[in-house]
């Protein structure tokens, strides 16, 4: 079933393109027998007035889908440019082939046609009756038809390069989407494991010390942290419900912390505002796995975070080794990423790094999303 749905789907996608194809056409054909009408064409009031915008449009149709569909895309796009060339030399000399000859059919076959230019244009008249052969020949050398050809073709050429340029963008805007999509999900596999090998653990050690209420209370924050971020709709999320996973993740970090002193203000005048699930995540899950607690030393986690006016702030700091690096690892490499994709330039994100402090700064205008 589900192969023969996207079957369906193909097809209908090409009939699509064909009536917008004919669609097009049909409009240019519409536009050549217009400006006939409305030029100071000689030819206006006779059969050619309506035969040639056929002639026309046919003849630069045999020469555009050639062109487009073969020649650009097996030897030009493949760098084979001695056999494009001579693929479009031979489309030239084949629209000038069948253009004259029609010309001329259209012309003897209509003899107010020709009355008409042997009256008003004789020049034009007496170069017809050099013959097909001739008049083909003096077209071509002349560089006319190419001229010729380069206005007809402006138009379809151009629209059919801006409708694959927007394709082409719509399809890296999907990929980069994808790419967010994959690395979030990378992301919440990396908070996984390790975290949920620590909180295992430590409700093992509760429950070893016979702490009922604390072992259910533990469970209970596991299991909410974990149906948050496996399940949570990203459309559906809001910064009041990330700050409730922050503090299920702050109180089940805060188990196996014997001396380190762990500080978490909020104050948020919106908690409906939508947010990406797990943004913070990285930062405060580094502020915990790099906070080392060394005797006699005091170790310490601050986690600040403000949202007013849809204008949100929030500083990560934390007591650490000497001269960590400023960079960090993956895990902020990964925000910065998504905060990229989600809020392009509506974002500052800084980190700073002292003798025995590591500090994660971000500024986010949320009502710019």
């Amino acid at each position: 079933m589900r192969f023969r749905f996207l079957n369906y789907q193909s097809r209908s996608g090409k009939l699509r393109r064909v009536l917008l194809h004919l669609l097009f056409w049909s409009i240019f054909l519409g536009a050549q027998w217009y400006f006939n009408l409305v030029s100071f064409n000689n030819l206006r009031s006779t059969p050619a007035a309506y035969l040639y915008p056929i002639r026309i449009t046919v003849c630069l149709m045999m020469v555009y889908y050639p062109l487009i569909y073969f020649v650009i895309p097996e030897f030009f796009a493949r760098k084979k440019y001695f056999k494009g060339i001579l693929a479009s030399l031979l489309l030239v000399v084949l629209y000038a082939v069948i253009d004259a000859g029609w010309e001329m059919s259209i012309l003897n076959a209509c003899r107010e046609c020709m009355e008409t230019l042997k009256d008003q244009q004789p020049s034009y008249y007496n170069y017809l009756q050099r013959g097909s052969l001739n008049v083909i020949l003096t077209r071509i050398a002349s560089l006319g038809v190419i001229y010729q050809l380069l206005l007809l073709m402006a138009l379809p050429v151009g629209i059919k390069i801006s409708t694959a340029y927007l394709r082409q963008r719509v399809t890296t805007l999907q990929l980069a989407k994808e790419n967010v999509e994959l690395e979030f999900n990378f992301l919440k596999s990396q908070i996984h494991p390790h975290f949920l090998f620590n909180t295992l653990n430590n409700i093992y050690a509760l429950i070893l010390k016979n702490k009922k209420e604390q072992s259910a209370e533990t469970v209970a924050r596991l299991a909410n942290f974990m149906r948050y971020s496996l399940y949570q709709d990203e459309k559906e999320n809001t910064i009041g419900k990330e700050i409730q996973l922050l503090k299920d993740y702050i109180e089940l970090e805060k188990i196996r912390l014997n001396h380190t002193l762990v500080n978490f203000n909020y104050e948020v005048d919106d908690a409906s505002v939508a947010f990406p699930p797990l943004l913070f995540m990285p930062v405060v899950e580094n502020a915990f796995k790099f906070c080392v607690e060394e005797t006699g030393k005091v170790s310490w986690i601050s986690i600040q975070l403000n949202l007013k006016n849809k204008n949100l702030y929030c500083k990560v700091s934390n007591t650490c080794k000497k001269n960590m690096p400023a960079k960090g690892g993956i895990g902020l490499e990964n925000i910065q990423k998504r905060l990229n994709y989600y809020y392009a330039d509506n974002y500052s994100f800084e980190t700073k790094s002292g003798q025995h402090l590591f500090t994660v700064i971000t500024n986010i205008n949320l009502s710019k999303k």
